[in-house]
């Protein structure tokens, strides 16, 4: 493929999610369809077929494409800037609410699980086990379950949707959870201090 025919592609695909994320700001993921997407980026339905041969296909592409958008941290590289690591996300997750509550529909989470969230449950884990090498592997690894739920959209909009609590107080649960659980860990090793 040329360069011209790859920028071509890109432009193409391009043009599809974008018409796609419009479509979302007043419908819901199940009823986006390929005609609507086609029409919506004035692109024929066969030429969307010949980048995206399946629904599954689409949604992977559109997922990757809103999660990036997301802009989310990286997991930091110390435990002490967890606290204000959940500040940053939740101000992240607050400036896109519709975004959010895309990606967390039935269609598309599976696939932000089976990604993005994986390789953020290692990056959390392998900072808990570095600082905490005193520490149990299965308390490091029920510590990391609940810490990274807490660093999740679900917790975020949990906070802010069935709480109704607003963006300070839901940051303030966020990062209270964040210190209760590294108070724990570090409570591990006074209690295997000799007496």
């Amino acid at each position: 493929m040329s360069l011209l025919q790859e920028k071509k592609a890109a432009l193409t695909v391009n043009l599809l999610l974008d018409a796609a994320w419009e479509l979302l700001q007043h419908c819901e993921i199940d009823e986006l369809s390929f005609k609507k997407v086609a029409e919506k980026a004035h692109i024929s339905q066969r030429t969307m077929f010949r980048y995206f041969t399946t629904r599954e296909g689409f949604l992977d592409a559109l997922t990757a494409r809103l999660y990036a958008e997301l802009a989310l941290p990286i997991v930091p590289e110390e435990v002490d800037a967890l606290p204000s690591y959940i500040a940053t996300l939740y101000a992240k997750l607050e400036a896109q609410p519709r975004k959010v509550m895309v990606l967390l529909s039935a269609d598309l989470l599976p696939r932000v699980l089976d990604t993005t969230a994986k390789q953020r449950l290692q990056a959390l884990e392998d900072l808990l086990q570095n600082h905490f090498s005193y520490v149990s592997a299965d308390d490091i690894k029920k510590t990391t379950a609940n810490l990274r739920y807490v660093m999740s959209a679900s917790s975020w909009r949990y906070y802010r949707m069935h709480f109704e609590f607003d963006s300070q107080m839901a940051t303030e649960c966020g990062q209270l959870f964040v210190r209760q659980s590294l108070a724990y860990l570090k409570s591990k090793n006074a209690s295997q201090s000799p007496a």
